[in-house]
C-alpha cells in the first residue's frame, strides 16, 4: 500500500504523463477530439480518419530519465510538468515490468558513481576535482537484455570505468553500458552481448543511443499502417529519414524492385547495413544524406513509386517542397508520412495538397500515454485528375 501511494504521488507530479487523472475513456474521447481539430487545420483536406491505436501502460520499452546526487541522496526520474524540478521515480506505469524492476540496480550504480571524484581541466589551465553529481540515462529494453547510456557533463575517470564494468558483470540481464559527453556521440564502455530487435523478423543489432520508437507495439502498429498504406504494387520505393530501418525492412519483404533508404545518423545507418547482410536482404540501397539541407529531388526519385517519411519532430519541410517541385509526371504516387509532431504535420501537408496531392486517411498511434503527445501515419496519393488535366495541356 504504501509504496502503490509512493507511485500515485510521485504520478500526480511527473511530466510524464500529466493527464493521468483521467478516466480511460474520457482521455482517449479527449485525445481522438484534439487530433481531429488538428487536422481540421489542413486546408482543402478530408481524410479518412482510421481506427485510432491507443497503447496501454506496462508497454514503454525505452525511457530517458534525469539523475541528480543532491548530499547522500540520489534521484532518478522525470522533470515534474512544467518546470525544472526532478520528480523521484521509483516505479513507473508507462514502463515495462523489466524496465521497472531494472530501476533499483539502476538507483544503487548510480549512488555511487556519481560520488567517484575526477580530474577536469579549469579556467586558466588549471586542474579541479568534481564528481559527476547529475546527467541523464536512457534505457532500453532490447529482446535479449537491457542497454544504458549515461549522458554525462564531463569526461568519466578510470575509477567510473571500473565501476561499470562491475555494474555491468554483476546485473543480469544487462547486456551494455554506454556513455557520451554532453549529447555526443555514444562510447561503448562495457558489453556483454549486443542488444538486439527483431523488426519485421529481422534480427537487428541495436547501435547505443540510436532513435527507436519508445515501445514494441507502437512500432507494430506504424508498421502495419505504413506497410497498408504503401501497398505492395510495383516499382521502387524510398524510405526517408529511415534512421536503423525500422520501415525499411517491411517494404524490402513486400516489394521485388529496390528500396532506397535515406538518413544522415551514421550509426543508424551502419547498423541498417549490418542488418541488411545479417538477414541477407539484397534490394535495399543505403544513402547517406542529410535530407533538410539536401532533400531528394529528380533524379533520386526517379522510378519510385512510394515514399516514406518519418522526419523528426521539427518536420520534414525541405523534402515536401522538394517533391512539389518535382514536374508532375516525375512526383512518387504515393506518399506514406509518419509524424511525431501533427502541427508541423499540417504545414507540409498543405506542401502536398498544392501540388496536387490528396490526403486521403490517417490514423492517430497513441504510444505515449496520458500525455497530449501525438503521433501519426498518413496517406497521400497524386490526384489522377492532375495528371489528365497536365497531360491534356501539353496537347
Amino acid at each position: 500500500m504504501a509504496d502503490n501511494k509512493i507511485m500515485e504521488d510521485a504520478c500526480a507530479r511527473c511530466g510524464g504523463c500529466p493527464l493521468r487523472s483521467m478516466a480511460e475513456n474520457e482521455y482517449r474521447r479527449n485525445k481522438a477530439d484534439n487530433f481531429a481539430r488538428t487536422l481540421a487545420m489542413v486546408r482543402n483536406a478530408a481524410p479518412l480518419f482510421d481506427e485510432p491505436v491507443f497503447i496501454g501502460d506496462g508497454c514503454r520499452r525505452r525511457a530517458d530519465m534525469a539523475f541528480v546526487l543532491s548530499g547522500k541522496m540520489l534521484k532518478l526520474g522525470f522533470n515534474q510538468a512544467g518546470t525544472h524540478n526532478l520528480v523521484d521515480v521509483r516505479n513507473c506505469p508507462m514502463l515495462t515490468p523489466g524496465l521497472n524492476a531494472f530501476l533499483p540496480e539502476l538507483r544503487r550504480f548510480l549512488l555511487e558513481f556519481c560520488q567517484i571524484s575526477v580530474t577536469v581541466k579549469a579556467k586558466r589551465k588549471k586542474t579541479q576535482t568534481v564528481s559527476l553529481r547529475c546527467g541523464s540515462v536512457r534505457m532500453l529494453q532490447a529482446d535479449n537484455g537491457m542497454d544504458v547510456v549515461l549522458d554525462l557533463p564531463a569526461e568519466p575517470g578510470l575509477e567510473h570505468r571500473l565501476a561499470a564494468a562491475d555494474f555491468v558483470n554483476a546485473v543480469s540481464g544487462l547486456l551494455r553500458l554506454s556513455w557520451c559527453i554532453g549529447g555526443g556521440i555514444p562510447e561503448t564502455v562495457v558489453e556483454k552481448q549486443v542488444p538486439e530487435l527483431y523488426i519485421s523478423g529481422c534480427a537487428v543489432a541495436v547501435p547505443p543511443g540510436v532513435f527507436l520508437q519508445a515501445s514494441k507495439a507502437a512500432e507494430n502498429a506504424m508498421i502495419a499502417a505504413v506497410t497498408g498504406y504503401a501497398g505492395n504494387a510495383g516499382g521502387k520505393a524510398a524510405d526517408l529519414f529511415c534512421g536503423l530501418g525500422t520501415f525499411t525492412y517491411p517494404l524490402a519483404k513486400n516489394r521485388a524492385e529496390e528500396i532506397i533508404s535515406a538518413d544522415s545518423a551514421p550509426a543508424a545507418l551502419k547498423g541498417l547495413q549490418n542488418a541488411l547482410n545479417r538477414n541477407q536482404i539484397h534490394n535495399v540501397r543505403i544513402i547517406s544524406r542529410n535530407l533538410f539541407k539536401s532533400p531528394f529531388e529528380a533524379e533520386d526519385l526517379d522510378g519510385v513509386k512510394v515514399v516514406v517519411m518519418d522526419p523528426p519532430r521539427a518536420g520534414a519541410h525541405e523534402q515536401c517542397r522538394a517533391i512539389a517541385a518535382l514536374p508532375q509526371c516525375r512526383r512518387p504516387e504515393k506518399i506514406v508520412f509518419v509524424s511525431c509532431n501533427p502541427k508541423t504535420f499540417v504545414y507540409d501537408a498543405e506542401v502536398l495538397i498544392n501540388a496536387g496531392y490528396v490526403f486521403e486517411r490517417v490514423k492517430l498511434i497513441d504510444q505515449f500515454v496520458y500525455s497530449g503527445h501525438q503521433e501519426l501515419v498518413a496517406l497521400f496519393i497524386l490526384n489522377p485528375a492532375s495528371k489528365i488535366n497536365l497531360e491534356n495541356t501539353k496537347e
